[in-house]
């Protein structure tokens, strides 16, 4: 008579069903995220979730050990997978709180701490589970001049319109998507503003970004603010996104300006002898 072989435990296979299904979870919502743009909110709930189902599988898998223990039954090879796979996804969270606590809890960045720009068409794109629009100086402003005391408004010796010009242009050439474009109005006193989406390489998290433009004829001030969408630290991204703006605006700026070659040119005053006076003076002759 042959003996039948004992089958492994029910929980050992619903424990690896459940450490592949949460990997496949975090996967999903990765890709829908990044390439389909999937709200962080329900991406983070997703991911959530999986962490939910991971747990679950270490459940099963417990219960699995305990029966293969007692029995001698077969299934220690899933119990096994289902745990490191399990244990593998559970650490996500872990490694992110280690991660942040290097950086300042902060995730609205902005230049002017009294009056930021504010957020209008961006408002609209915003979901319920996304941070406000509106700026939390108590929680921002400190912390932010602590950490980043670089981070300060432009001065530039251009006019608003040109200035403006200048930022639309570094906007577009860091890739940004421009949502609002409203350009000054000396005569109303009214100063531009630019609202913009910004999305990070890897994750594709979304920040939000605004300048505004004020100033007159001689000089316009340029201030920028850049929030995250989602989540409460921003691990620095939008410090150095501020700071690239910056120095992207100032690039336009150094490349429009006029060479003391053609400031000279223009204020170079005129000969007397030269062909034009000489035309000038017979023009005068034929007159009288």
């Amino acid at each position: 008579m042959l003996a039948i072989p004992e089958r492994e435990p029910s929980a050992s296979r619903w424990a690896t069903r459940a450490a592949l299904f949460a990997f496949g979870m975090i996967l999903a919502a990765a890709f829908l995220h990044r390439l389909f743009g999937m709200p962080t909110a329900v991406a983070f709930n997703l991911f959530l979730a999986a962490m939910l189902v991971a747990g679950l599988s270490i459940a099963c898998s417990a219960v699995a050990a305990a029966i293969i223990w007692q029995t001698g039954r077969p299934g220690t090879a899933r119990v096994l997978f289902a745990v490191c796979l399990s244990l593998a996804l559970l650490s996500i969270p872990l490694l992110y709180t280690m991660w942040v606590r290097n950086y300042p809890h902060l995730h609205d960045i902005t230049t002017d701490f009294e009056n930021p720009p504010a957020f209008n068409a961006i408002a609209r794109l915003r979901g319920p589970g996304d941070n406000p629009v509106a700026y939390d100086r108590v929680n921002e402003a400190d912390e932010q001049a602590r950490a980043y005391p670089d981070i300060k408004p432009m001065q530039i010796a251009r006019s608003s319109d040109e200035a403006f010009a200048l930022v639309v242009d570094a906007m577009k050439r860091l890739k940004l998507e421009i949502v609002r474009e409203d350009a000054p109005d000396p005569e109303a006193g009214t100063p531009g503003e630019i609202e913009a989406v910004d999305r990070s390489l890897i994750m594709g998290s979304y920040q939000d970004a605004v300048i505004r433009v004020a100033g007159g004829e001689e000089s316009a001030r340029v201030d920028i603010r850049l929030a995250s969408r989602f989540g409460r630290a921003d691990m620095g991204y939008n410090a150095e996104r501020v700071r690239e703006l910056a120095k992207e605006i100032q690039a336009r700026v150094d490349a429009t300006m006029p060479t003391a070659a053609d400031e000279a040119k223009r204020a170079k005053p005129e000969k007397a002898g030269g062909p034009k006076s000489e035309n000038r003076r017979k023009s005068r002759a034929r007159a009288q």
